[in-house]
């Protein structure tokens, strides 16, 4: 039975969390995140009714955090491509503690998390339409793109990455996959005053990545 206080408890998922992104969800066993988090695994089975109800939990705690954060840079953001730029630097934290297996395992191992996750990917999706035509408004993004289409194109981008192995040379990573991706999106979409500001942005979130070249020197 869990005997947590509602912030322990919430702090526990949120620390089970990078856990499962590193080892994938079938390798990621009661026995390795309790030996991560340096604590019995029958106190875990004391939280946890079982590994699928573990894992299901540190997705779902995950998700509805992720949903806040991204509410609140929609609501804060100065404009709407600084905003895109921190949403995506937020999924992008994911992408670099992520393994391929957690991507695959998801659909082979937990298809019943599927359900929910593309019902609230709908939710997002309009969302993400009305701060598109925010953005038309602003004067940052094109007004003459068919954007349902381009939103799912990006989708079906992102799905390619779990046959990475398949589809890319060795030396490619999921990070250079992810940011090659989101930063294409973003190039497209944008009108010249867009572009201008998102090149100021993308070396301030994508530091990091061979991305950096696509920054005009000024």
């Amino acid at each position: 039975m869990n005997r947590l206080s509602s912030e322990d408890y919430n702090t526990l998922l949120e620390r089970i969390h990078p856990i499962i992104l590193d080892k994938g969800l079938k390798a990621a066993t009661m026995d390795i995140v309790a030996k991560r988090l340096q604590m019995s695994k029958r106190t875990l089975y004391e939280i946890f009714d079982s590994k699928d109800d573990m894992i299901l939990k540190v997705l779902s705690h995950h998700a509805d955090q992720n949903h806040k954060a991204v509410w609140e840079i929609m609501h804060t953001a100065p404009n709407v491509m600084e905003a895109f730029i921190k949403i995506f630097a937020l999924h992008r934290d994911d992408f670099h503690q992520m393994n391929i297996a957690f991507f695959k395992d998801i659909d082979r191992l937990y298809s019943n998390i599927r359900p929910e996750h593309e019902e609230n990917h709908k939710k997002f999706q309009k969302e993400m339409l009305k701060f598109i035509n925010m953005g038309i408004e602003e004067g940052y993004i094109r007004g003459d793109l068919n954007f349902p289409i381009l939103l799912r194109m990006v989708e079906i981008q992102m799905e390619s990455i779990k046959r990475m192995e398949e589809l890319f040379p060795p030396e490619i990573t999921m990070i250079e996959l992810f940011d090659t991706i989101i930063v294409s999106f973003l190039r497209s979409i944008s009108t010249v005053k867009g572009v201008e500001l998102l090149e100021q942005l993308i070396p301030l979130y994508f530091s990091d990545s061979s991305l950096k070249m696509y920054a005009r020197d000024n």
